[in-house]
């Protein structure tokens, strides 16, 4: 039997995959959809994000991205006409490599280790947050990120701490900025900044802003996260004895880039290791796009995830119908 070649493979099937499989399949081209195995999915931070405030239509829903990811790639399934044109591999893909023109995608599933290949690639792998670790261990933040009391996305949820009294964790200048912007949309007369003991980073300018919001940069390491009598965040305790009152923090650590299928092809990425892409959000590895939070310079919401997925899968259709035209062309002139 003679081997497919798709279209287009998408890697991760979060809010930027899927809707680049949603497009391709619309645009009818023949396109795969690698949803990941079960690591890669938890790695994900689609998978932790537990309710959106900020997307029309999602108020109300439980994991509302793993969620509508599933219920699109369940109607698709259900289309007649379009079907047939999609396919999902639950498995994760090892290595990318190019071939001519096109990509070779070795991957692994459940059952067994394969491979496929495509004309193009939509990587949507993402990023996650870097935790705090607090004794040694990352583990500690967990249960206050699942109630929506730790969070990392201050577009997404910084209207969440009106109220309370907050603390922000990290180390570079973006920790400073992030307290003085909540100090001014929400009010906040104290946020503290703690860099958890990792050493600051801070430049003269974000010192001097700190100063001029009277916020206090505190460099001993969190020992321990103190708990309100419902269990909730009162705040953290620090090597020095210190005891720093928040019933809500903002993570601001930084993000690790899943970029390794991107980077072992030679693409181009910045000093955090997002993907520096086109207007179309090819990186400059032909063929190869890249779209969702990898993205450099990107906003990490799921409405500009969509938007680029869907710049993406097009520029992959046009290239498809380009090629169709070129045969035809090529079959009527002989």
């Amino acid at each position: 039997m003679e081997e497919t070649l798709y279209d287009m493979a998408v890697i991760g099937a979060g809010g930027a995959g899927t809707m680049a499989y949603l497009r391709g399949v619309l645009n009818g081209n023949r396109v795969v959809l690698f949803t990941g195995d079960a690591d890669s999915k938890r790695k994900g931070r689609a998978t932790w994000v537990m309710d959106v405030d900020n997307i029309p239509g999602m108020h109300g829903l439980d994991r509302p991205i793993t969620r509508t990811s599933a219920s699109t790639l369940k109607w698709l399934k259900g289309q007649e006409g379009l079907s047939e044109l999609g396919e999902t591999l639950k498995a994760k893909v090892d290595r990318v490599s190019k071939e001519d023109d096109c990509f070779v995608l070795e991957y692994t599933s459940r059952k067994a280790s394969a491979s496929l290949r495509a004309r193009n690639v939509v990587l949507a792998t993402g990023v996650m947050d870097v935790q705090p670790s607090i004794g040694g261990s990352i583990e500690p933040i967990f249960p206050f990120a699942n109630r929506g009391e730790a969070i990392y996305c201050v577009r997404c949820d910084g209207h969440r701490t009106r109220g309370h009294s907050l603390s922000v964790v990290g180390r570079s200048d973006s920790a400073i900025h992030i307290g003085s912007m909540m100090m001014d949309r929400y009010g906040h007369e104290d946020v503290p900044v703690l860099t958890n003991g990792t050493g600051a980073d801070f430049s003269p300018k974000a010192r001097e802003t700190a100063e001029l919001y009277g916020m206090e940069l505190l460099e001993s390491p969190i020992v321990e996260i103190l708990e309100s009598d419902d269990g909730g965040l009162a705040g953290f305790l620090l090597e020095d004895g210190r005891k720093v009152g928040s019933s809500r923090s903002v993570i601001a650590l930084g993000i690790i880039a899943y970029n390794e299928l991107l980077t072992s092809l030679g693409g181009e990425v910045d000093a955090v290791g997002k993907a520096v892409v086109s207007d179309s959000f090819e990186s400059n590895v032909e063929g190869f796009f890249v779209v969702g939070d990898l993205v450099a310079g990107s906003k990490m919401q799921i409405y500009t995830a969509w938007d680029e997925a869907v710049d993406a899968a097009d520029e992959v259709d046009r290239r498809v119908r380009a090629r169709k035209r070129k045969i035809r062309r090529t079959s009527r002139s002989s």
